[in-house]
């Protein structure tokens, strides 16, 4: 489905904020809410807009973030298939993609501390490890959020940290956990709704959501696309840099914040320093973007690998809440 210029600016003000109000996006938009109200219901329909979430910053609750990266071993695809229900229905795991490239799989999991991963670890391998010829782990140290200006044609300016950094020990009780979870799969849940689920006042729950983000636990709400559905192409991108220099990094980071393709920033210990999520129209535009990202910063890009991303089964900041 190719999106028009009023779908392209509703998901752009929703990636902006996906709590606005209709009336807000109506303002920021110019479109009116009832034509929002319909296109967003269409997209839903037809699979582009596969929901809004909420970004949890799962470091203020105690919480670190990994990923496996994963390489095949004779595996087809029903076995794939099995693997990604069953990663998925792990409460720690937060992201399974399948992808071709150096990887076949990567996994996204929350956890406490090594110990606490290295338990999940043996729970979600015991029976599939033998399948992988490869497993890579990435420790990621802070996520960087850069808004999909290419929806609008536009750069972006801003430079939001979605989670990570220092672990915090923020006490959240049962409740707020129902509340994360529930904003999880529907970010937009009206405030009576999600009373009504809890069992508790419309008052009790924006109570709750002012004390979550005034916290930090709350860091925003953004949409989830099926790119696949209007004919972009996803990649994840490993780069390795060949200094520390924090001037240069900055600067490095600055530019991929503001460029309208590069939608994630993740910060990381491991093999690679940084990973790129990359949303981009065809090969060529991102072989083009690849090749200025390396020209431009020379001295501090050693090497990269990209991943060609078939499709997101799990896309979630708040795993335990599924």
């Amino acid at each position: 489905m190719e999106l028009d210029d009023t779908n392209r600016r509703i998901l752009f003000a929703l990636d902006e904020d996906a709590f606005q109000s209709l009336a807000a996006l109506s303002r920021k938009t110019g479109i009116s809410k009832q034509v929002i109200r319909y296109r967003m219901l269409e997209m839903q329909q037809k699979g582009i807009l596969r929901r809004c979430c909420v970004i949890v910053n799962t470091a203020k609750i105690g919480l670190s973030f990994f990923k496996f990266y994963l390489k095949y071993k004779n595996v087809n695809k029903e076995l794939e298939n099995d693997m990604v229900e069953f990663f998925d229905a792990n409460k720690n795991v937060g992201l399974v993609n399948t992808c071709d490239g150096r990887y076949d799989m990567y996994v996204g999991i929350w956890a406490k501390d090594t110990h606490e991963l290295y338990n999940i670890y043996k729970s979600l391998f015991k029976e599939y490890g033998k399948f992988f010829e490869d497993i890579t782990v990435s420790i990621v140290e802070t996520a960087l959020n850069s808004k999909r200006g290419y929806l609008i044609g536009q750069h972006t300016s801003s430079e939001v940290p979605l989670f990570g950094g220092e672990i915090s020990e923020i006490k959240i009780d049962d409740m707020d956990k129902k509340l994360l979870g529930l904003l999880s799969n529907d970010a937009r849940m009206k405030l009576v709704d999600i009373a009504k689920v809890l069992k508790i006042t419309p008052n009790a729950v924006s109570y709750r959501l002012k004390q979550l983000k005034a916290q930090g636990v709350i860091q925003g709400a953004r949409i989830v696309l099926d790119r696949n559905k209007f004919g972009y192409l996803t990649y994840k991108v490993l780069v390795k840099i060949d200094s520390f220099d924090e001037t240069e990094v900055r600067r490095f980071i600055r530019y991929l914040t503001q460029h309208p393709n590069i939608i994630d920033i993740d910060l990381c210990m491991g093999e690679w320093n940084i990973e790129l999520d990359v949303e981009i129209e065809n090969y060529q535009a991102f072989h083009e973007l690849m090749i200025k990202l390396r020209t431009e910063f020379s001295k501090l890009i050693k090497n990269y690998d990209s991943l060609l991303v078939f499709a997101e089964h799990t896309y979630t900041y708040y795993p335990i809440g599924k």
